[in-house]
């Protein structure tokens, strides 16, 4: 089971009428940074993410989301068990 760090940053990134339809979330696991961007497209309505990976030795490692998801709660919580299986994957090599 995930937990979600208290690291977790949320910030809404635009002042315009995308308001509320795009967050840049700051977290991190394993002592990993994970940067991403939960983004909502206004024409569908559907959420997609994108964003990286800063390895702590320095490997820099860019995702993005392969299907949209209906909210942005689950289109973030798809997005950190990506980041978060990723990250162990390659810690444990």
């Amino acid at each position: 089971m995930l937990k979600r760090s208290r690291s977790t940053t949320l910030t809404g990134m635009s002042n315009n009428n995308e308001e509320r339809s795009r967050y840049k979330i700051t977290d991190s696991h394993r002592n990993q940074a994970i940067i991403a961007t939960v983004r909502k497209d206004r024409d569908t309505y559907a959420w997609t993410w994108q964003g990286h990976i800063e390895f702590t030795d320095g490997q820099h490692f860019e995702f993005s989301s392969q299907r949209s998801f209906s909210t942005a709660s689950e289109a973030e919580d798809y997005m950190r068990r990506f980041a978060c299986a990723r990250i162990d994957s390659q810690l444990s090599q």
